[in-house]
């Protein structure tokens, strides 16, 4: 679980922000609730575990800070503070973080094929095929942005998640337990996994997977038992481990405007 405001838990991890310059379907967060990048930049900063502020006095604690005024005059073409602003500000920055040129990328692409193992191979091949991984891991952003039951949650002797997911937003049964699909992309510097961060590693992922799920009543028609061995579930370990991209952390600032 994330961790928010006077060390507060959420209840769900927060998602890394890479590649949300093109999202398949424009909605944002585990459960779609947001269909822009801005608006999803809103989010946290209003939710009281996370940042528990408002609109309203996000824009008061920026105006008393003389040296932001420069910044907004110059993205904006004047020095006026505003919410709308401050969200596009951190939206757009947002599409600046990208993931890719991977080992994997690389030797897709012809370039570099020394880094590429046998065990990569087959994990791909595995991903493509008889694994189904890509009916939901698909495209360049290896990412279908729906949204899928894989039972992660599910109390049977409740009969109920933990969290609903999708039908939170859409008050659907069909979409309960349902959470987007993350991209894949730099997925082995993201530990730990699926929406509530409740999976340690990668390979217990595709344990998950291989199971078939969770099964309760609305568990995706898309997952279903694999039949994996153990080498091959390593395969496909590695060949998440080589997606992680050449695109180095980003340093945070140590000098904020004052």
């Amino acid at each position: 679980m994330s961790t928010g405001i006077r060390g507060q838990k959420g209840t769900r991890k927060a998602n890394p922000i890479v590649n949300l310059a093109w999202v398949p379907g424009n909605r944002f967060f585990w459960d779609g609730r947001a269909s822009s990048l801005e608006e999803q930049a809103l989010g946290p900063i209003t939710n009281p575990i996370e940042m528990g502020h408002t609109a309203e006095g996000v824009v008061a604690a920026l105006e008393a800070i003389p040296g932001y005024r420069p910044y907004f005059a110059e993205a904006f073409g004047d020095d006026r503070i505003t919410i709308e602003r401050v969200t596009r500000a951190i939206a757009d920055y947002e599409r600046t973080r990208l993931a890719g040129n991977s080992v994997w990328d690389r030797w897709r692409r012809g370039v570099d094929e020394r880094q590429v193992t046998d065990q990569i191979r087959l994990g791909t091949k595995l991903f493509f095929g008889r694994a189904a991984c890509n009916q939901c891991h698909l495209g360049q952003d290896l990412t279908d942005g729906q949204f899928h039951n894989t039972g992660i949650g599910w109390d049977a002797a409740a009969g109920r998640f933990a969290d609903e997911g999708r039908a939170v937003v859409t008050a659907r049964d069909a979409d309960r337990g349902a959470f987007k699909t993350p991209s894949l992309r730099d997925v082995a510097r993201h530990a730990p996994y699926m929406h509530d961060g409740s999976i340690a590693t990668l390979r217990e992922v595709v344990e998950l997977y291989n199971r078939g799920g969770t099964p309760n009543p609305f568990l995706s028609a898309k997952v279903f038992p694999l039949g994996l061995t153990d080498e091959e579930i390593d395969a496909l370990v590695a060949f998440m481990e080589a997606l992680s991209s050449d695109v180095p952390f980003e340093t945070p600032p140590t000098r904020f405007p004052q």
